[in-house]
């Protein structure tokens, strides 16, 4: 997903460069949008908002699996809310808003959400900054869903174990531990729920290398020119080095949610 609040040019630039492909580079699960689904079974309406909505590809996801849906789609980035706005009109869907704003910051009334969604974003907001102003948005009884990976998810995935510095350079991703202590200064928000996800993907070379050159994570807008084609060919390297055959390289991803309900309801 993309970035809400930064002060790195690169990465809001990042940004804009990749809209236009970001949906077709990157891998949208379906699994965390089945467990929301069932999550807010029962609701009759759902007012919600999605915090950093890149270029609307689980905004797609939560409107084919949730009724009555009326979503506010949020992002720092003009080029990818334009992205999100012509994906979900594409596919006959109109019950839906984009707001330009830091994910710190909504211009969204008190109390006027059901739900917050944040997907693949959380590394890039002020944790304790947005889980405040998403209380204030939040109806009582209402939740956040945040999809993210950890740090230590992170270290076990492909480009982890196997991209030169990919570690050092992402050092935005939290610890599961860290979310629910930095959620405990927020008064009004207790931890519901979370729930684990592992993935068994499988790619080619070629493939993760046109991902990683186009971005694939933001991470890549991180390494300086140089540095992203000597790690390129280490990737290379090890990949080679570590299956047995380019065509066939396979590994877990994993994710968490974390469901955090505002009290109240």
């Amino acid at each position: 997903m993309t970035k809400v609040i930064t002060t790195n040019r690169d990465v809001l630039d990042h940004f804009s460069r990749v809209a236009a492909s970001y949906n077709d580079i990157r891998t949208t699960d379906l699994e965390p949008i089945l467990f929301i689904t069932d999550k807010l079974n029962g609701l009759q309406k759902i007012e919600a908002a999605d915090i950093g909505c890149g270029a609307g590809r689980y905004c797609l996801k939560l409107f084919r699996h949730l009724e009555n849906l009326h979503l506010t789609c949020v992002d720092f980035n003009e080029s990818m809310l334009k992205v999100t706005s012509d994906c979900l009109r594409a596919a006959g869907i109109t019950n839906f808003r984009t707001i330009k704003s830091l994910a710190e910051s909504v211009p969204l009334a008190d109390q006027s959400m059901d739900c917050i969604f944040s997907f693949n974003a959380i590394h890039h907001f002020d944790f304790v900054r947005f889980m405040d102003e998403m209380s204030r948005v939040l109806r009582d009884g209402g939740r956040i869903f945040i999809y993210t990976r950890l740090r230590s998810q992170n270290a076990r995935n492909i480009w982890g174990r196997h991209f030169p510095l990919f570690l050092e350079k992402e050092s935005r991703l939290h610890e599961l531990w860290e979310m629910e202590e930095m959620t405990k200064l927020i008064d009004s928000l207790v931890v519901e729920s979370i729930k684990k996800f592992k993935y068994w993907r499988n790619s080619t070379l070629s493939r993760l290398i046109n991902q990683a050159r186009n971005s694939h994570y933001s991470t890549f807008s991180l390494y300086r020119k140089d540095e992203f084609q000597a790690a390129l060919r280490g990737f290379c390297e090890n990949i080679l080095n570590n299956f047995s055959s380019p065509d066939k390289v396979g590994w877990f991803d994993e994710n968490i949610l974390l469901v955090v309900r505002k009290s109240g309801g």
